[in-house]
C-alpha cells in the first residue's frame, strides 16, 4: 500500500517483504551508517521484524530513478527499494516525533532522495498525524543530513557533547526541530 507519493520517490509501509538481503547489507555496511547508531554492531534478519506500532511508523523508500549505463533515469514506476525512513517515539499527548532515515542504496546518494523523504514525512506528520513537532539528530560532521534536515526548515535546537564514537574519537549529537506553521 503507497502511503506518500512525491516526484521521485513512493514511501510504503515496512513490513517483513522488505527485509532481503540487500537491506541487511545496508544495515551493516559501515559507510552507510557511518553516521547512523544501527550497523555499529551486526544485525541478523532474525533480530529485525515489522518496526510498526502505535507510537513508530517506518517506510520503505521506492524510488523512479535507476542506474542505466551510469546514468540515472527516470523510470515511470516506483520500484526501486532503496531506503527507509521512519517517524518514531511518536508522542501523541504531546504531538511530537523523531524521523530517521538511511538511503541504503549508493547509487542514489546526492540526488535529493532524503531530501525528499524528509519533506514527506514531516508534511504526513503535521498534516495527517496533526503533530506539532518533529525532531532529528544528527552526528557533528554529517554534512549531507546536516543539508537535508536545514533545506527542509528544520532547526538546530542543541547539542549533546562528545555524544557519538566514531573511529577513536567523539563527536556531539546535534539536536534539530521543526514545528508544524499554523
Amino acid at each position: 500500500m503507497t502511503y506518500l507519493v512525491g516526484k521521485h520517490i513512493k514511501l510504503v509501509k515496512f513490513t517483513d517483504r522488505f527485509i532481503i538481503p540487500k537491506y541487511l547489507d545496508w544495515l551493516n555496511d559501515q559507510d552507510i551508517n557511518r553516521y547512523l547508531h544501527t550497523g555499529r554492531m551486526p544485525i541478523s534478519k532474525s533480530q529485525i521484524s515489522d518496526r510498526n506500532n502505535d507510537n513508530n511508523i517506518m517506510f520503505a523508500i521506492m524510488s523512479n530513478l535507476i542506474m542505466e549505463d551510469g546514468k540515472m533515469i527516470e523510470d515511470d514506476d516506483f520500484l526501486e527499494f532503496i531506503g527507509t525512513i521512519s517517524l518514531n517515539g511518536i508522542d501523541w499527548i504531546n504531538r511530537k516525533g523523531e524521523i530517521g532515515y538511511m538511503v541504503g542504496s549508493r547509487d542514489h546518494w546526492g540526488y535529493g532522495i532524503a531530501t525528499e523523504a524528509v519533506a514527506l514525512v514531516a508534511d504526513y506528520a503535521f498534516n495527517r498525524l496533526n503533530l506539532n513537532k518533529t525532531e532529528a539528530g544528527v552526528v557533528e560532521g554529517n554534512i549531507g543530513s546536516t543539508k537535508v534536515l536545514e533545506k527542509n526548515g528544520f532547526k538546530e535546537y542543541g547539542r549533546i557533547p562528545c555524544d557519538y564514537a566514531l573511529e577513536g574519537k567523539y563527536y556531539d549529537s546535534i539536536r534539530y526541530y521543526k514545528l508544524q506553521e499554523w
